[in-house]
């Protein structure tokens, strides 16, 4: 294959907060809101920073296999290609899915309304990641893992999307823009969706789809950052995105339309602006994003994101944490300083959890595969 080996260090950074900003909001989905809507609605919409990974992912995606798929899709490049994207998201998955079907076991049984989030039945298609397609009527086991069956099956078509950009940029961006708008569009106002522990509760019109139609949504987002990445390469767009007032304004308008409860349609927009502006920037925003505590967080997002639920799952199966009212996922709350307290050692215990399964599980395995699938195409070559 034909890779872009130029790294984009400012990316890294990026991955880091937004995998730490969904465990905090699944932190007050699970153990106690401490921060009240009513203050500000920032941690209630962190759900969309899964938008921002997919929208990372098509970016980075283009970034380093643009050229592998620019004039045909050869076998052996497109195996490749997915043995490579299999190893960096598929033996953490596997590990975590696995443990947590053990670790429950010795948990009290789980709250009534929790119940069928740990059916059996449910078990061979997170195996197989096809909780994403709305197969399972609720969200199940390693919940945030949905997000890991939308990424892959976009990692399948992305050879094709790729050869379409680079043979037919004009049409594909155009056919592309019309998929996005209406995936978007049809998550947020067409589709029957429902809240699995609250069916009566209206669903409001967001892009929080997960094990429903999730799949939709992360094409959506992958194919969006595939889009500013033919963007990004061109020099004027480039030469203007480095500036750092750029991207302070982004950030800005991002955590205005967050703490306000805009609508998720203008929070993605803005994602996709960020992300090309924090890959182009050489300024203060570089200099920041160099510092080694947020490129190790970076680094270990993945397993940030996937084993947070280890530290969640407790509370539904009967922890309580001492001054939390309601009854509930998503119901519960807590005082501010009690709860920050408590989410301080929940992000601190995560990441430490997290440091040991990157090394022990989710880098040695990677290592692992890549090596022998290339010890595999070499004997292939020899024979």
């Amino acid at each position: 294959m034909i890779h872009n080996n130029e790294y984009l260090p400012n990316l890294t950074p990026l991955r880091g907060i937004a995998a730490l900003l969904v465990a905090i909001f699944h932190f007050e989905m699970a153990a106690g809101r401490f921060v009240p809507s009513q203050q500000t609605m920032f941690f209630e919409k962190c759900y969309l920073m899964v938008d921002l990974f997919f929208i990372l992912s098509g970016f980075i995606m283009m970034h380093v296999y643009s050229k592998t798929f620019s004039i045909t899709i050869q076998k052996t490049s497109f195996k490749e290609f997915l043995v490579a994207r299999f190893a960096r998201i598929y033996p953490l998955h596997f590990f975590s899915l696995l443990f947590l079907i053990f670790f429950v076991k010795l948990l009290p049984h789980a709250d009534l309304q929790y119940k069928n989030v740990e059916s059996i039945s449910s078990i061979p298609n997170n195996f197989l990641l096809l909780h994403s397609f709305y197969i399972n009527k609720i969200y199940t086991w390693n919940i945030p893992s949905w997000s890991i069956s939308a990424e892959w099956w976009c990692y399948l078509i992305f050879p094709l999307l790729a050869l379409f950009m680079n043979k037919k940029r004009t049409a594909a961006i155009i056919v592309l823009i019309l998929l996005i708008v209406g995936s978007y569009y049809s998550i947020m106002y067409l589709l029957p969706r429902v809240n699995p522990l609250y069916p009566a509760a209206p669903v409001p019109h967001n892009i929080n789809s997960t094990y429903d139609y999730g799949f939709l949504r992360g094409f959506a987002g992958f194919a969006l950052g595939m889009i500013m990445y033919a963007a990004y390469q061109l020099p004027s767009v480039k030469k203007f995105l480095q500036n750092d007032l750029f991207v302070m304004l982004i950030m800005l308008l991002l955590i205005a339309t967050l703490h306000y409860a805009g609508n998720d349609a203008i929070c993605v927009v803005l994602f996709a602006m960020l992300v090309p502006a924090f890959a182009a920037n050489s300024g203060f925003v570089h200099r920041v994003c160099n510092n080694r505590a947020l490129q190790y967080i970076g680094n270990i997002s993945y397993s940030i994101y996937l084993m947070q639920i280890f530290l969640q799952v407790p509370f539904s199966h009967g922890l309580r944490l001492p001054g939390v009212t309601g009854f509930g996922r998503g119901k519960l709350n807590i005082a501010f300083f009690p709860g920050l307290r408590y989410c301080c050692l929940y992000i601190i215990f995560l990441i430490l959890i997290s440091s040991l399964t990157y090394y022990v599980i989710e880098k040695p395995c990677r290592k692992f595969i890549n090596k022998l699938a290339t010890k595999s195409s070499s004997r292939m070559e020899l024979a």
